[in-house]
This record gives C-alpha cells, sequence and structure tokens, in this order.
C-alpha cells in the first residue's frame, strides 16, 4: 500500500523484533514479496496480443481459458517465484504442507553453500589488517588466548 502511495524508499527487509534481531530467511521473503509489488507498480501492457483477442474469439463466450497455453505463459510471467506457494490446497497438501519460512530456510541454506565471496582487499592488506589485530592483542595482554587454536583465529585463512 505505502508503494501504491509513492512511497520510493522500503527498509526493514529481514528484520525482526523492530530491527533488533535479522534473518536471512526473512530477507528472502521480503525480497520476493517487494519483487511482486515492483511488478505491480509497472503496470501491465494492454494491447490485442495480451487481452487475447484471438483467443477470446476462438475459445467463446462458454469456454475455458485457463487451459489453454497461451493463458499459462502469461500467468508464468507474473507468478515465477521460488518461495510462494501458487498451487491449489490439495496440491500443497500432496507436497506435504511446506511452510514458506521452510521453504525459505533451506533455499538460504542453498546460497549460502553456493555463495563465494571475493575479496576486495589484497592480499597484503588482509595481512596488515591481521597483524593490527596481533599487536592489539599483544598490547592488551591476550595474546595467550589463541595458543593452540592459531586455525581458529580467523574466519578465513583462505582468503586468495
Amino acid at each position: 500500500m505505502t508503494a501504491l502511495a509513492g512511497a520510493s524508499v522500503l527498509f526493514g527487509q529481514g528484520m525482526l523484533e523492530t530491527g533488533i534481531a535479522f534473518d536471512i530467511p526473512t530477507l528472502l521473503v521480503d525480497d520476493e514479496i517487494i519483487d511482486y509489488v515492483l511488478r505491480m507498480l509497472g503496470g501491465f501492457k494492454v494491447d490485442a496480443e495480451t487481452l487475447s483477442v484471438d483467443l477470446i474469439n476462438n475459445v467463446g463466450p462458454f469456454g475455458t481459458y485457463l487451459a489453454e497455453e497461451d493463458t499459462c505463459n502469461r500467468m508464468g510471467e507474473l507468478s515465477n517465484y521460488k518461495l510462494m506457494n501458487r498451487k491449489n490446497y490439495d496440491m500443497w497438501e500432496a507436497d506435504g504442507k511446506p511452510q514458506i519460512q521452510d521453504v525459505a530456510h533451506a533455499r538460504a541454506l542453498e546460497i549460502i553453500a553456493a555463495h563465494k565471496q571475493k575479496n576486495p582487499l589484497s592480499e597484503a592488506q588482509v595481512k596488515a589488517i591481521r597483524q593490527v589485530l596481533i599487536d592489539a592483542e599483544a598490547e592488551l595482554g591476550v595474546d595467550g588466548f589463541w595458543k593452540g587454536k592459531e586455525d581458529k583465529r580467523f574466519i578465513d585463512d583462505n582468503l586468495f
């Protein structure tokens, strides 16, 4: 509704508890909703082809348009979402009644598993930053904490 009223800034995607917590599956659901809203705001092309005038003439007033290939193709343009369930109840039930939170969680795990972060820093920059941390720990007298667990000191030793 805010988008229809002209709001151009949306925030809070993925946030829970008034922004105290963040949830990646919620972010994915919010992203899909925003995509849908933006599609609706973009409007629809209305001409003889999109109105399916020829199809209406061929099917006639007592036919069904839902079974027509053209209708299915045009609906596919509007409902190509990955998380929202667009199936009827019987199909959804036959699939085990998947909840959107569970579908989004599974998708988040897929994205995380496949993601390869490109490091924007050079190897020398990473080493310099790590040295600052090591020096600060020594200065604070907490450098002994990492003895025997050096492999866990930094999140990713394979940045390059």
